[in-house]
């Protein structure tokens, strides 16, 4: 418990520090923000009615979410995420999925085995596909009793009750064996058997379409499997095609059904992806609701976004009819519901006060619900309003809250609540308007670190995988080639075609340099679990001596480092032998890799009109994607990138994405400040716990951006480990204690 309890000053100290309407938009489904149940009630309980549904009957479907941007799209998507919390679902939510066509599929079977496995802390047995298990065999009958006991006969008995409800779901007993070995390797796993713990990991691999060495293949003791993996000793065991991978994503999605928890498959802002892109997911997302039982798949988008994609046929009339089997179309609210939210998000930020009974809280709170807000001032803003986005609402409440934090700067706590609400908004020396660029610079460089942060808070939603990262690049470099201001002149996404083998690389980058001498680059992104898989990308690499000048390796340091066998590290010695101008392996980081998503996601969000500024003060409009991206190029944000740097430019990169060296303070004691700091309230943004820490150490000025660092660095670690739940809100953390939400 923190030492300093609640007072009327530490309250004034939380206006100053915290706006709670910062946050217009939802990043994060599993975040505690307030909702308003009456806001789109009918929507919601239509979508809530489509889950039900398909866990009833033995039939999947597709729902279409449509609305204007800010209508509150993503809102309802986070309150269908907390509802099927409830024990009521299992919701999977995609964003920003990109992949090359081909391989679209595979990648959203990666990030959703990636989600379903995913855990906190070390405790393998919390991940929701152990509990999918083990209730589904509970609730079918497979297992007699309900206690889940942890004992080698218990688990034994699991085992075999699992293998027995495969021959209904899984007749070919292609999925259920590796199921089985997660199932049991986890549940031993718990009991400290180590070997068990690698078993129950390479089960996740291979459902998640990994390829595995024959290590890992025999550590599945499967004979089906083992026989596959004899015969394609040199390739590695993988899932061998799509109907393999839809395959899995059946099982899943039956499983779920028998745990009563019915799997939902939400593609968000689906329009924010090239079309391309969209045409390959939406035919996959055709084929997985004719063929699978029980699966809902809901995709979300602008309204006007997603009837051009439609007709302009990038989504056929066929996988349309499908996917938009149910149609929710939000809209905008009524006066009375805008005056809902705000109350609801002030109530979460101020019943921390009020339930210490600070006097001068609860009396200004009696007299006006929306203190420090104002009634009145909403009154004001709404006459003559007959609808409007909750964007719009949650927009003017920030920049209410921002104007009564300079005038509590002006005069001071007890004079700002004694004359409160005080004068006009706006009354007085208005401040020059900002350049229109500047604005758009500044919303673009938050934007990107918000996106960072998102991915950092939920690594499970972005995997390790070497085709995402490879058309992540690609579509960041095609908006720069031919550009003035690179040396980049073509840039070449190849891919593996039918009958066909493996590109050595994955992209093929040409650049003139300034001597006019033409430069070509290939790519090879490698993110292989085990040696055996990465040694023939290796190897390609390493044969390849007519198509490349310069050859560069891209590995995730992170969370996949390069593990070589013999074979592979005599190609990698031999890529190492040609020189450092030659070949460059370059480490990226987990930052790195969300970097690059979040640039892109940046474009994507300017692409379906869901980006906007405050230009001038007061009126809102949108940003363009030509505008974000002429905003990259103003602030070299491609070129702050070392991978983009490197095939952007001819430097030499020479580290990782991540340099700054760690903060000199005691990591234990930062963590129980924020802990403290946590203990009384609903939350914090990051920056106020940094303005916290920054005057109890006596900081200068300019260790403030460190020590804000610091604070979200250690937030993010806390985070992880489930003590605290951290929502990414621009370029700051809004952070609050487990339970409290």
């Amino acid at each position: 418990m923190s030492s300093e309890e609640p007072t009327f000053e530490r309250f004034l100290a939380a206006v100053r520090g915290t706006n709670p309407f910062r946050s217009h938009r939802i990043t994060d489904v599993g975040s505690g923000e307030a909702t308003v149940a009456s806001i789109h009630k009918n929507a919601f309980t239509k979508l809530t009615r489509v889950v039900q549904d398909a866990a009833k009957e033995p039939n999947s479907i597709g729902a279409l979410l449509i609305g204007a941007p800010g209508v509150g799209k993503s809102h309802l998507l986070a309150r269908l995420f907390q509802w099927a919390g409830e024990d009521k679902a299992t919701v999977v939510y995609l964003h920003n999925i990109l992949a090359s066509p081909e391989r679209m599929l595979r990648y959203v079977l990666n990030a959703t085995v990636s989600d379903l496995a995913g855990h906190r802390g070390s405790e393998t047995t919390q991940s929701r596909l152990y509990t999918i298990l083990n209730r589904a065999l509970i609730r079918s009958g497979a297992l007699k009793g309900r206690k889940m006991m942890m004992g080698p006969k218990e688990i034994e008995a699991r085992k075999e009750a699992l293998a027995r409800l495969g021959a209904r779901i899984d007749p070919q007993n292609a999925v259920i064996p590796v199921l089985n070995a997660f199932l049991t390797g986890t549940s031993h796993g718990s009991l400290g058997d180590a070997a068990a713990e690698r078993r129950a990991h390479a089960a996740v691999l291979w459902l998640s379409g990994e390829t595995l060495g024959p290590d890992e293949a025999r550590l599945l003791d499967c004979a089906r499997l083992l026989d596959q993996a004899a015969g394609a000793a040199e390739d590695g065991l993988a899932l061998p095609d799509d109907a393999a991978v839809e395959r899995v994503l059946h099982v899943l999605a039956h499983l779920c059904a028998l745990a009563e928890l019915p799997l939902v498959l939400c593609l968000d802002q689906v329009d924010n992806l090239d079309p391309d892109a969209v045409r390959a997911l939406m035919s996959y997302a055709h084929a997985l609701l004719d063929r699978a039982k029980h699966l809902v798949v809901i995709v979300s988008g602008v309204k006007q976004s997603m009837l051009s994609l439609r007709t302009g046929e990038v989504i056929p009339a066929a996988a349309w009819d499908r996917i938009a089997e149910r149609i929710l179309e939000l809209h905008m609210i009524a006066p009375e519901e805008a005056r809902a939210i705000l109350e609801g998000r002030l109530d979460a930020a101020l019943s921390g006060f009020e339930e210490k009974e600070i006097e001068e809280v609860i009396a200004a709170r009696k007299r006006d619900r929306l203190f420090p807000l104002g009634s009145a001032w909403l009154e004001q803003r709404l006459d003559g309003v007959e609808e409007l986005r909750p964007r719009d609402a949650i927009l003017w409440a920030r920049d209410r809250w921002e104007a009564q934090q300079d005038r509590l700067a002006a005069v001071g706590g007890k004079r700002w609540l004694k004359e409160w609400p005080g004068p006009v908004d706006g009354a007085g020396t208005k401040p020059p308007e900002p350049k229109l660029q500047d604005v758009i610079d500044a919303e673009v460089k938050k934007k990107i670190e918000e996106g960072k942060m998102r991915r950092r808070l939920q690594q499970a939603s972005l995997p390790p995988d070497e085709d995402n990262l490879a058309s992540l690049t690609h579509h960041l470099l095609a908006r720069c080639a031919g550009q003035a201001s690179s040396t980049l002149v073509s840039i070449e996404h190849l891919t593996a075609k039918k009958q066909r083998k493996a590109p050595a690389y994955h992209l093929l980058a040409r650049e003139k340099r300034a001597d006019g001498v033409t430069v070509t680059t290939g790519v090879t992104f490698l993110c292989a679990p085990s040696g055996h898989g990465a040694r023939m990308p290796l190897q390609r690499m390493a044969d390849d001596t007519k198509h490349t000048d310069k050859r560069i390796l891209v590995t995730d340091e992170e969370r996949r480092p390069l593990r070589l066998g013999g074979a592979g590290k005599a190609a990698y010695d031999a890529l190492c032998k040609l020189g450092r101008q030659r070949f460059l392996h370059l480490h990226l980081d987990f930052a790195g890799h969300a970097e690059l998503d979040s640039l892109v996601g940046l474009l994507g969000a300017a692409r379906s009109q869901d980006l906007e500024i405050e230009h001038p003060r007061g009126q809102y409009r949108k940003v363009t994607e030509a505008e974000v991206m002429a905003s990259f190029q103003r602030q070299s944000l491609l070129l702050a990138h070392p991978l983009l740097r490197e095939l952007l430019t001819e430097e030499i990169v020479k580290g990782g994405t991540d340099t700054t060296p760690p903060p000199a303070w005691d990591p234990q004691q930062t963590r129980e400040h924020i802990m403290a700091e946590l203990s009384w309230r609903l939350g914090l943004m990051a920056k106020e716990l940094a303005q916290i820490f920054a005057a109890r150490k006596k900081l200068s000025d300019r260790r403030f951006a460190e020590a804000w660092a610091h604070i979200k660095k250690t937030a993010q670690a806390l985070h992880d480990e489930g003590h605290v739940h951290a929502t990414a809100t621009d370029d700051d953390l809004f952070v609050q204690l487990r339970g409290k939400k």
